[in-house]
């Protein structure tokens, strides 16, 4: 279609574990609701504020309804001193919306926790960058907000010396959360957040799928998250030197939002991620837009905390042409690789959508090398989505004034059709100029949309006469799908 661009190509302790038995809790999701412009902005000692209940998502993130009287978001980034972050709310209504914005710390040994509260505005059809750090001490990091209004989402972009990646807060809290991929082999750190922004403390165990088989360390069993707390646990201490982990969080009491924060290096090569998990295990996983570009690889790690083995398809969505399926089949308690880059008959130097359809529930996460690039970040890792929705917000890297790291723009926004009928698509900037996009996505086809039609910092907005799937692409990076994000869904 003209004005289509083609894909963009660019006291460390002792070991103690013990097998334990998966709890098949994983069908219910318990949800509660979940610079430019932030004013008021006043420092103080206080509780957090609990939101109002509503309804959670699949994903654990969407657009709250426009309507509503109040709504929430969560932001886990545990990242210590490794990389600094930056939250963005972004307003889809067109009125201001004012929040509370409330941070803090994990609390000492003894005593509170250091925190601060602040009143944010949002403007209309428009973003504000935070610093959630402000008036904190160093270390790790967590905010909530409540919003008086609807329609605001938040998402975080974390930046360091090795790399940068972005990822949703979440709208709901969940009384489970998984992750499909990890590492703590050589120099590689894997941080676990837990925030729990409830007026009552959750129980939480913490296991893990590792070559070992599932591992509960004895430490992450019923571990105490008070309200209005974070816990940030380094796996490493008690995971140690594994590759290709998947971690599982389950609520014995409350619920929590958990975020993954990985630090990965490989020679001169490195990277970091930072990963919302998924509320609940599924039979279905999307990705719509993978890349094996030149010198890549490109890995997805399926997760099966069952009792039974599992049989996963995953098929290919390509702009034209077609590929045959690939079959996977993942052990009890256990975890498989599937290697995009190097299995014969998969796509190269093409983007491609992925569908994963499997007989049992998983959970599917994707990481993509390019080891060769001097470019940092070398390396990232994103979470699959099981959503499909007509309409679609999806927040830029960062804003004009306040990038989420130097250069930070949109490489490129994929559109995925997984149905069976043709999706009519229009994706145009939130704050209504150019650019305003309108196309045909057939089925089981995907569109790439490159920088000269969505480059730069502006929000998106992507409408649908069918559910599709969407995934942006950003850069500075040593490859396509190192940065990426899947947006938001509307919850109207």
């Amino acid at each position: 279609m003209s004005g289509i661009e083609p894909g963009h190509s660019e006291p460390e302790a002792p070991p103690r574990t013990f097998r334990i038995t998966v709890r098949s809790r994983w069908a219910a999701v318990l949800a509660v609701a979940a610079v430019v412009a932030v004013v008021a902005v006043v420092d103080a000692v206080v509780a957090t504020p609990v939101a109002a209940p509503a309804p959670g998502t699949a994903d654990g993130v969407a657009v709250p309804p426009g309507g509503a009287s109040s709504s929430s978001a969560f932001c886990a980034a545990g990242t210590g001193t490794a990389a600094a972050t930056t939250i963005y709310l972004t307003n889809s209504t067109a009125a201001p919306v004012t929040g509370v914005m409330t941070s803090f710390t994990p609390a000492p040994s003894s005593g509170t926790a250091p925190t601060t509260r602040r009143t944010v505005l949002v403007p209309a059809r428009g973003s504000a960058a935070v610093n959630p750090s402000q008036g904190l001490p160093p270390g790790d990091t967590a905010s909530t907000f409540v919003f008086d209004g609807g329609g605001v989402v938040a998402n975080q972009v974390v930046a360091g010396p090795t790399g940068w990646s972005t990822a949703p807060c979440a709208s709901a809290i969940s009384s489970e959360w998984a992750f499909a991929g990890g590492s703590t082999t050589g120099g590689n750190d894997m941080t676990l957040s837990l925030v729990n922004p409830a007026a009552t403390a959750a129980v939480v165990d913490v296991t893990f799928l590792t070559a070992r088989g599932m591992i509960g360390p004895q430490a992450y069993q019923g571990l105490v998250v008070p309200p209005g707390q974070l816990v940030t646990e380094n796996v490493a201490t008690y995971v140690q030197n594994a590759s290709n982990i998947a971690t599982f969080v389950t609520a014995q009491s409350g619920a929590v939002v958990s975020d993954l924060f990985q630090q990965w290096s490989s020679g001169a090569a490195s990277g970091l991620s930072l990963q919302l998990g998924a509320p609940a295990l599924s039979t279905q996983w999307q990705f719509a837009q993978t890349t094996s570009a030149p010198g890549s690889t490109v890995t997805f790690t399926l997760a099966n905390p069952g009792s039974a083995p599992v049989d996963a398809t995953l098929s290919v969505g390509l702009a034209s042409g077609s590929v045959v399926p690939q079959h996977v089949t993942v052990a009890p308690a256990s975890t498989d690789v599937f290697t995009a880059s190097n299995t014969p008959g998969m796509p190269r130097q093409v983007p491609f959508s992925l569908q994963v359809d499997a007989d049992g529930p998983i959970v599917v996460g994707r990481s993509v090398e390019n080891s060769a690039s001097t470019t940092a970040p070398a390396w990232g890792a994103s979470m699959g989505t099981v959503t499909k929705s007509t309409r679609w917000l999806v927040p830029a890297p960062g804003v004009p004034l306040a990038p989420g790291t130097a250069n930070a723009s949109i490489a490129s926004l994929a559109v995925a059709d997984p149905g069976t009928v043709p999706a009519r698509v229009v994706v145009q900037a939130l704050a209504g100029v150019k650019p305003r996009l309108v196309f045909t996505v057939a089925p089981g086809r995907i569109m790439i949309l490159g920088p000269t039609q969505v480059g730069g910092l502006a929000v998106l907005t992507v409408s649908s006469s069918v559910p599709v799937v969407v995934e942006e692409d950003s850069g500075p990076s040593a490859a396509p799908g190192v940065i990426s994000s899947t947006g938001f869904p509307s919850a109207d």
